[in-house]
C-alpha cells in the first residue's frame, strides 16, 4: 500500500477546472485526494477511472463518490475486504471480536466454531455482521452452531429456511418455535416429510421430493421402499452421509445402486451392502476385501465366493482341522463337491496313531479311549454324506470309513 502523503483543500483548486490533470500526477498525490474526506465529487469521479487499482478503489469507496452508507456501499467493502491478501491471524481476530466490530472476512474457515459463537454475544457488534455470523455458523456440521442459529430471533427468513429440514430434530424444533418463523414453512416441510415417508406415495412424487433441498426429506424418500431405482441412485451420490446410508439399508435398492455403495469408502455402508440380500455375486467380490467377516454369515453364498475364501485360508493343516472354516462350508448348500471331497478327505491311520499317542501321554485315561477320540474328531462326516452337493464318490469313501471303524 502507498504511504498517503498529506493534502488540503487548497491542494485541490489546482484540479477543480481541469480534473483530468489529476490522473497525470503521481499516484501517491491520486491517492491523497481519492482518501482526502472533503474531495469533491468530479474529481472523485475521474479518480476511479485512475491506472492504479490503488487509487481507483479508494476513490469508489468515498462516502462523496459513494452517497450516504448504505447496504450496496457495505457488501462492496465486504468484497474487497475478503479479496485482500491480508494474511489470517486468527487468534488475533478473535480476541478483537469480544472487543468490538470485526469483519467476518477476517476469520479463517479454521476458526472454531465455538469462538464465533461467542462473537454473538458481542454488543457492539453491527447487525450486518451479526447476521453474517449466523449465515457461516448454520453451515456448521456440528450440532451446536445451528442450534444457536436456530434459536436466534434476527435468523434472516433465509437461513431458517435452510434449517427448517435439518436431519437434527433439536434444530428443526428451535426453528418451528422461533418467533421469527413462519408456520407455512413447518406446514410445508412437515407436508413433505409425510408424503416422502408414506410407502403409498406413487414414484413421481418421490422423484421430486429426492430433489429437495431439506436432506431431512430425501432422507425419507431414501427410508421408501415405494423409490425408483433412478431416485435412490441419486440418493446413493447423495452429499449428506446418513442419506446413503439409508439406501443401502433399504431393502428395495437394487444391485446396480448398491454397486455403487460398494465402491464407497466408508467400511459401514461396505457392510450393509455386503449384508443386503439385493447384493449379486459381482457386488459380494467387490467388498469381499473389506467385509469377509460379514460374507460368512450370509446365506446362500455362490460358489466362487465359498472358493475364494477356501482359497485364502492361511494354515497349511488339513481344511476338515479348521474347525470354523469346516463348519462355513458345510452350513452352505452352494459348497461345491470338489471342496466337500477336500473336507472329506481325512487320513484315518494318521488320526489314530496321533490319538493313540495322546493316550500314551496321560496313562491315567481309560484303555483303547483313543478310538473314541477318533470317532468324535470325524463324526463331522456325517454332515458331509447329508450336504445337497455331495457327490457318489465321496459317499463311497465315506462308506469305507463307516467299514474301518467297525
Amino acid at each position: 500500500m502507498q504511504r498517503l502523503q498529506s493534502v488540503s483543500a487548497s491542494d485541490l483548486q489546482a484540479f477543480l477546472g481541469a480534473p483530468e490533470q489529476l490522473l497525470q500526477q503521481p499516484v501517491e498525490l491520486q491517492l491523497a485526494v481519492a482518501s482526502f474526506a472533503d474531495t469533491p465529487k468530479s474529481l472523485l469521479e475521474v479518480l476511479v477511472n485512475s491506472a492504479s487499482l490503488e487509487v481507483a478503489e479508494a476513490a469508489s469507496l468515498h462516502v462523496n463518490w459513494a452517497g450516504e452508507i448504505t447496504n450496496d456501499w457495505q457488501r462492496a467493502v465486504d468484497e474487497i475486504l475478503q479479496s485482500r491478501q491480508i494474511g489470517q491471524n486468527d487468534r488475533l481476530a478473535v480476541e478483537l471480536l469480544k472487543l468490538g466490530p470485526v469483519p467476518i472476512s477476517f476469520f479463517s474457515k479454521w476458526v472454531p466454531a465455538e469462538r464465533l459463537i461467542q462473537g454473538l454475544r458481542n454488543p457492539h457488534i453491527p447487525l450486518r455482521y451479526r447476521l453474517q455470523l449466523l449465515e457461516r455458523l448454520a453451515l456448521e456440521p456440528t450440532l451446536e452452531p445451528r442450534l444457536q442459529v436456530a434459536e436466534a430471533p434476527e435468523t434472516p427468513l433465509v437461513v431458517l429456511e435452510q434449517l427448517a429440514g435439518d436431519l437434527e430434530l433439536p434444530i428443526r424444533l428451535a426453528v418451528k418455535f422461533n418467533p421469527s418463523c413462519p408456520p407455512q414453512l413447518i406446514e410445508l416441510v412437515e407436508g413433505q416429510r409425510a408424503v416422502a415417508s408414506n410407502w403409498n406415495t406413487n414414484i413421481e412424487e418421490l422423484a421430486i421430493l429426492e430433489q429437495s433441498r431439506w436432506a431431512w426429506i430425501r432422507l425419507a424418500v431414501a427410508q421408501n421402499p415405494s423409490a425408483s431405482q433412478e431416485t435412490l441412485m441419486q440418493l446413493a451420490q447423495d452429499t449428506v452421509y446418513r442419506i446413503q446410508l439409508a439406501v443401502a439399508k433399504n431393502p428395495a435398492t437394487a444391485p446396480d445402486v448398491l454397486a455403487v455403495l460398494a465402491a464407497h469408502e466408508d467400511t459401514t455402508i461396505q457392510a450393509l451392502v455386503a449384508e443386503h440380500l439385493n447384493a449379486n455375486e459381482e457386488i459380494l467380490h467387490q467388498v469381499f476385501p473389506t467385509q469377509k467377516n460379514i460374507l460368512r454369515n450370509r446365506k446362500n453364498l455362490p460358489v466362487s465366493i465359498l472358493e475364494r475364501i477356501f482359497h485364502e485360508r492361511t494354515t497349511e493343516k488339513p481344511v476338515w482341522k479348521d474347525y470354523q472354516l469346516r463348519h462355513l462350508l458345510l452350513s452352505q448348500i452352494n459348497t461345491p463337491p470338489w471342496i466337500l471331497a477336500e473336507l472329506a478327505n481325512v487320513d484315518l491311520e494318521a488320526l489314530r496313531a496321533e490319538k493313540l499317542e495322546q493316550e500314551m501321554r496321560y496313562p491315567r485315561s481309560t484303555e483303547g479311549i483313543y478310538e473314541k477320540w477318533v470317532q468324535d474328531d470325524i463324526r463331522f462326516l456325517a454332515d458331509v454324506a447329508k450336504h445337497p452337493q455331495v457327490s457318489v464318490e465321496i459317499l463311497e469313501r465315506l462308506l469305507q470309513y463307516l467299514i474301518s471303524c467297525t
